[in-house]
Protein backbone atom coordinates (compact mmCIF):
# COMPACT_ATOMS: atom_id res chain seq x y z
CA UNK A 1 0.00 0.00 0.00
CA UNK A 2 1.07 3.41 -0.77
CA UNK A 3 1.09 6.01 1.82
CA UNK A 4 0.58 9.25 1.83
CA UNK A 5 2.84 11.91 1.67
CA UNK A 6 5.26 12.80 4.26
CA UNK A 7 5.00 15.97 5.88
CA UNK A 8 7.11 19.03 4.41
CA UNK A 9 7.22 17.02 1.03
CA UNK A 10 4.96 18.52 -1.61
CA UNK A 11 2.17 15.77 -2.93
CA UNK A 12 2.54 14.10 -6.01
CA UNK A 13 -0.19 13.59 -8.27
CA UNK A 14 -1.04 10.18 -7.08
CA UNK A 15 -1.43 11.50 -3.60
CA UNK A 16 -3.08 14.92 -4.45
CA UNK A 17 -5.79 13.06 -5.95
CA UNK A 18 -6.17 10.06 -3.64
CA UNK A 19 -6.75 12.97 -0.60
CA UNK A 20 -9.83 14.65 -2.94
CA UNK A 21 -10.93 10.75 -3.23
CA UNK A 22 -11.13 10.50 0.48
CA UNK A 23 -11.89 13.70 1.28
CA UNK A 24 -15.27 13.52 -1.12
CA UNK A 25 -16.28 10.09 0.70
CA UNK A 26 -15.74 11.49 4.54
CA UNK A 27 -17.88 14.68 3.18
CA UNK A 28 -20.42 12.65 1.96
CA UNK A 29 -20.22 13.66 -1.66
CA UNK A 30 -19.82 9.69 -2.63
CA UNK A 31 -23.41 7.70 -1.97
CA UNK A 32 -23.89 4.23 -1.57
CA UNK A 33 -25.00 4.11 -5.44
CA UNK A 34 -22.03 5.95 -6.89
CA UNK A 35 -19.76 4.58 -8.95
CA UNK A 36 -15.75 6.07 -8.88
CA UNK A 37 -14.41 5.03 -12.52
CA UNK A 38 -11.36 6.13 -13.03
CA UNK A 39 -11.57 7.41 -16.89
CA UNK A 40 -14.06 9.75 -15.81
CA UNK A 41 -12.63 11.26 -12.47
CA UNK A 42 -9.32 11.79 -15.00
CA UNK A 43 -11.71 13.57 -17.54
CA UNK A 44 -12.65 15.61 -14.52
CA UNK A 45 -9.58 16.79 -13.25
CA UNK A 46 -7.49 17.02 -16.38
CA UNK A 47 -4.99 14.30 -15.63
CA UNK A 48 -3.97 10.55 -16.70
CA UNK A 49 -5.96 7.56 -15.75
CA UNK A 50 -2.77 6.42 -14.13
CA UNK A 51 -2.44 8.48 -10.61
CA UNK A 52 -6.26 8.19 -10.44
CA UNK A 53 -5.92 4.37 -10.90
CA UNK A 54 -3.57 4.36 -8.03
CA UNK A 55 -5.41 6.31 -5.92
CA UNK A 56 -8.99 4.22 -6.44
CA UNK A 57 -6.62 1.29 -5.73
CA UNK A 58 -4.92 2.97 -2.47
CA UNK A 59 -8.53 3.45 -1.24
CA UNK A 60 -9.93 -0.22 -1.90
CA UNK A 61 -6.82 -1.24 -0.44
CA UNK A 62 -7.69 0.67 3.02
CA UNK A 63 -10.79 -0.81 2.54
CA UNK A 64 -12.74 2.12 1.69
CA UNK A 65 -13.69 1.35 -1.76
CA UNK A 66 -14.67 -2.53 -3.37
CA UNK A 67 -13.73 -2.97 -7.28
CA UNK A 68 -16.78 -3.99 -9.30
CA UNK A 69 -17.54 -4.67 -13.21
CA UNK A 70 -17.27 -1.17 -13.67
CA UNK A 71 -15.52 0.85 -11.52
CA UNK A 72 -15.13 1.20 -7.81
CA UNK A 73 -18.16 1.53 -5.07
CA UNK A 74 -18.16 2.55 -1.19
CA UNK A 75 -17.47 -1.11 1.02
CA UNK A 76 -20.29 -2.63 1.83
CA UNK A 77 -19.79 -4.07 5.13
CA UNK A 78 -21.18 -7.02 7.10
CA UNK A 79 -23.02 -6.45 10.26
CA UNK A 80 -20.70 -8.36 12.27
CA UNK A 81 -18.11 -5.90 10.33
CA UNK A 82 -19.60 -2.91 11.42
CA UNK A 83 -19.95 -4.04 14.84
CA UNK A 84 -16.37 -4.47 14.75
CA UNK A 85 -15.68 -0.90 13.65
CA UNK A 86 -17.66 0.92 16.07
CA UNK A 87 -16.29 -1.70 19.20
CA UNK A 88 -12.96 -0.30 18.05
CA UNK A 89 -13.86 3.45 18.05
CA UNK A 90 -15.58 3.29 21.56
CA UNK A 91 -11.89 2.04 21.86
CA UNK A 92 -9.93 4.58 20.49
CA UNK A 93 -11.91 7.65 20.40
CA UNK A 94 -12.48 8.78 23.86
CA UNK A 95 -8.98 8.12 24.84
CA UNK A 96 -7.54 10.05 21.83
CA UNK A 97 -10.56 12.99 22.35
CA UNK A 98 -9.03 13.29 26.01
CA UNK A 99 -5.36 13.42 24.92
CA UNK A 100 -7.04 16.38 22.15
CA UNK A 101 -7.91 18.50 25.68
CA UNK A 102 -4.37 19.49 25.74
CA UNK A 103 -3.95 21.51 22.82
CA UNK A 104 -7.74 23.59 23.27
CA UNK A 105 -7.34 27.06 22.48
CA UNK A 106 -9.49 29.98 21.09
CA UNK A 107 -9.04 28.56 17.69
CA UNK A 108 -10.18 24.94 17.70
CA UNK A 109 -13.16 26.13 19.97
CA UNK A 110 -13.64 28.48 17.47
CA UNK A 111 -13.87 25.99 14.90
CA UNK A 112 -15.76 23.39 16.85
CA UNK A 113 -18.67 26.03 17.32
CA UNK A 114 -18.71 27.52 13.65
CA UNK A 115 -19.40 23.83 12.67
CA UNK A 116 -21.53 22.94 15.41
CA UNK A 117 -24.08 26.11 14.42
CA UNK A 118 -23.83 25.63 11.25
CA UNK A 119 -24.91 21.50 11.42
CA UNK A 120 -27.85 22.53 13.32
CA UNK A 121 -29.21 25.16 10.84
CA UNK A 122 -28.42 22.42 8.19
CA UNK A 123 -30.67 19.57 10.21
CA UNK A 124 -33.27 22.51 10.76
CA UNK A 125 -33.90 22.67 6.93
CA UNK A 126 -33.77 19.40 6.18
CA UNK A 127 -30.16 19.73 4.61
CA UNK A 128 -28.93 15.95 5.32
CA UNK A 129 -25.71 16.13 3.42
CA UNK A 130 -24.53 19.36 4.01
CA UNK A 131 -25.00 17.94 7.52
CA UNK A 132 -23.08 15.24 6.97
CA UNK A 133 -19.94 17.44 5.36
CA UNK A 134 -20.40 19.83 8.39
CA UNK A 135 -20.69 16.57 11.36
CA UNK A 136 -17.32 15.79 9.30
CA UNK A 137 -15.47 19.23 9.74
CA UNK A 138 -16.58 18.97 13.24
CA UNK A 139 -14.83 15.77 13.37
CA UNK A 140 -11.88 16.79 12.18
CA UNK A 141 -11.30 19.96 14.66
CA UNK A 142 -10.92 17.60 17.05
CA UNK A 143 -9.29 14.93 15.72
CA UNK A 144 -6.82 17.54 13.81
CA UNK A 145 -5.37 18.31 17.53
CA UNK A 146 -4.76 14.36 18.49
CA UNK A 147 -1.07 14.74 19.71
CA UNK A 148 -0.68 11.13 19.23
CA UNK A 149 -0.85 11.41 15.20
CA UNK A 150 -1.13 7.74 14.46
CA UNK A 151 -3.90 7.12 16.72
CA UNK A 152 -5.46 9.94 14.92
CA UNK A 153 -4.74 8.25 11.46
CA UNK A 154 -6.26 4.93 12.50
CA UNK A 155 -9.60 6.72 14.18
CA UNK A 156 -9.74 8.73 10.80
CA UNK A 157 -9.59 5.38 8.36
CA UNK A 158 -11.82 3.58 10.98
CA UNK A 159 -14.46 6.07 10.94
CA UNK A 160 -14.43 6.56 6.57
CA UNK A 161 -14.98 2.93 6.66
CA UNK A 162 -18.10 3.37 8.25
CA UNK A 163 -19.45 5.82 5.71
CA UNK A 164 -22.48 3.60 4.68
CA UNK A 165 -23.74 3.94 7.84
CA UNK A 166 -23.52 7.78 8.00
CA UNK A 167 -25.37 7.81 4.73
CA UNK A 168 -28.44 5.25 6.11
CA UNK A 169 -28.89 7.12 9.43
CA UNK A 170 -27.73 11.09 8.90
CA UNK A 171 -31.28 11.36 6.52
CA UNK A 172 -33.31 10.90 9.75
CA UNK A 173 -34.34 14.24 11.85
CA UNK A 174 -33.99 11.97 14.26
CA UNK A 175 -31.08 10.81 14.29
CA UNK A 176 -29.45 14.29 13.67
CA UNK A 177 -30.75 15.85 16.90
CA UNK A 178 -29.00 12.81 18.95
CA UNK A 179 -25.94 13.61 16.84
CA UNK A 180 -26.53 17.10 17.27
CA UNK A 181 -26.67 16.96 21.07
CA UNK A 182 -23.87 14.89 21.25
CA UNK A 183 -21.78 17.40 18.89
CA UNK A 184 -22.64 20.20 21.83
CA UNK A 185 -22.56 17.77 25.03
CA UNK A 186 -18.30 17.10 23.31
CA UNK A 187 -18.18 20.66 22.55
CA UNK A 188 -18.95 21.87 26.53
CA UNK A 189 -16.17 19.21 27.93
CA UNK A 190 -13.57 21.09 25.60
CA UNK A 191 -14.88 24.11 26.80
CA UNK A 192 -14.70 22.86 30.20
CA UNK A 193 -11.10 21.89 29.68
CA UNK A 194 -12.05 18.64 31.62
CA UNK A 195 -10.23 16.06 29.88
CA UNK A 196 -12.11 13.02 32.09
CA UNK A 197 -15.52 14.58 30.85
CA UNK A 198 -14.05 14.91 27.02
CA UNK A 199 -13.59 11.03 27.99
CA UNK A 200 -17.11 10.53 29.20
CA UNK A 201 -18.36 12.19 26.59
CA UNK A 202 -17.12 10.87 23.30
CA UNK A 203 -17.90 7.52 25.18
CA UNK A 204 -21.05 7.82 25.12
CA UNK A 205 -21.42 9.78 21.48
CA UNK A 206 -19.57 6.57 20.24
CA UNK A 207 -22.14 3.94 21.58
CA UNK A 208 -25.49 6.32 20.88
CA UNK A 209 -23.63 6.38 17.12
CA UNK A 210 -24.16 2.23 17.14
CA UNK A 211 -27.60 2.59 18.87
CA UNK A 212 -28.34 4.78 15.76
CA UNK A 213 -27.48 2.05 12.98
CA UNK A 214 -28.66 -0.66 14.99
CA UNK A 215 -32.16 0.80 15.13
CA UNK A 216 -32.30 1.90 11.58
CA UNK A 217 -30.98 -1.46 10.56
CA UNK A 218 -33.38 -3.11 12.56
CA UNK A 219 -36.64 -0.79 10.53
CA UNK A 220 -35.41 -1.56 7.22
CA UNK A 221 -34.89 -5.55 8.12
CA UNK A 222 -36.68 -6.72 11.09
CA UNK A 223 -33.90 -8.21 12.56
CA UNK A 224 -31.79 -6.77 15.42
CA UNK A 225 -27.82 -8.05 15.74
CA UNK A 226 -25.82 -7.39 18.69
CA UNK A 227 -24.70 -4.23 20.46
CA UNK A 228 -20.72 -3.45 20.43
CA UNK A 229 -19.34 -3.91 23.53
Amino acid sequence: MQSPAKPGKKPNLRERVYQMLRERIQMGLVGSSDRLVDHDIARELHVSRMPVREALMQLKNEGMLEGTARGFILRRHSLQQINDIFEIRILLEPHAAALATANVGPAFLARMKSALDAAQEASDRGDWETFMRLNADYRAAWIDNVPNRAMADAISRFIDHAQTVRLMTMQDETVRGIILDGMRGLYEAYLSGNADLVRERMTSHCRTAAVCYYQCYQRLSGGMPPLAH
